[in-house]
């Protein structure tokens, strides 16, 4: 399933990086969270655009088990990827996460949204069914597997980290969670630039986007621009884009 990965990455997927990454303020030093990593492929682009990304840290977290697995060469490449084999919430305990065994690169979260999108299952399925005509094995189902969470604001206390420069959220519908996990560092200032994938159905998407818009405003974030995921809204009851803010505020070390 390599093969149809990078196909949706290179036409489906927004590729923003340039953009994003002008807008962080320029320390030699940067910390920059993947969350929802996946195969890493934000952060390969980040590290290709930072001229300074050697004196950078690039913390990397997905709690699908064959994460490590995915990133091995780009870690082995970069000693300053630390990838991190949890998920994020708003709490520390252990949680079901619902991986999507068919295609791990899309679905997979602890919340159930895509899962149950009977249309977008089926479509996808379909589309997958095309590239593995000559395989013939049968496409798997969401598995349900047992992880451990943490907050943001925990995981900086026990690393010691003060700041971030670059928080990415792409959790599937998660992202409400992750984002109420860090609530410590939003109120000191200690978050640059935050772009995050907002995920609901159709009906509830701008309730979505506005509730998240205003929950960073209360933080100090200015809502910068809108980057539609126009590929998830086709033959489903989706809709997804991402979202990038910016803390003027912003306290690095």
């Amino acid at each position: 399933m390599n093969l149809v990965y990078n196909l949706v990455d290179f036409f489906f997927m927004n590729n923003n990086e340039k953009e994003i990454f002008s807008y962080i303020k320029k320390n030699k030093k940067k910390i920059v969270f993947d969350v929802g990593s996946f195969k890493g492929k934000f952060t390969e682009k980040i590290l290709k655009i930072d001229k300074n990304s050697i004196n950078s840290k690039f913390y990397l977290f997905d709690p699908n088990p064959n994460g490590l697995k995915y990133i091995k060469k780009l870690k082995k490449n970069n000693k300053n990827i630390f990838y991190n084999c949890i998920g994020l919430d708003n709490k520390i305990k252990k949680k079901i996460f619902h991986l999507n065994r068919f295609f791990e690169a899309s679905g997979s979260s602890f919340q159930t949204i895509l899962k149950n999108d009977k249309m977008w299952n089926n479509s996808r399925k379909k589309v997958l069914n095309l590239f593995n005509f000559f395989n013939k094995k049968k496409l798997e189902e969401f598995e349900k597997i047992e992880v451990k969470t943490n907050t943001i604001d925990n995981f900086c206390k026990s690393k010691k980290i003060k700041n971030i420069d670059l928080l990415k959220i792409d959790a599937e519908g998660h992202e409400e969670y992750i984002l109420k996990g860090a609530i410590n560092l939003f109120k000191k200032n200690c978050v640059n630039i935050i772009y995050v994938e907002v995920l609901s159905k159709k009906n509830s998407f701008e309730f979505k986007k506005n509730k998240i818009i205003s929950f960073l405003n209360n933080f100090g974030f200015e809502f910068i621009k809108e980057y539609p995921i126009k590929s998830v809204s086709i033959m489903s009851d989706l809709k997804s884009s991402d979202l990038l803010f910016k803390n003027e505020n912003y306290k690095s070390e």
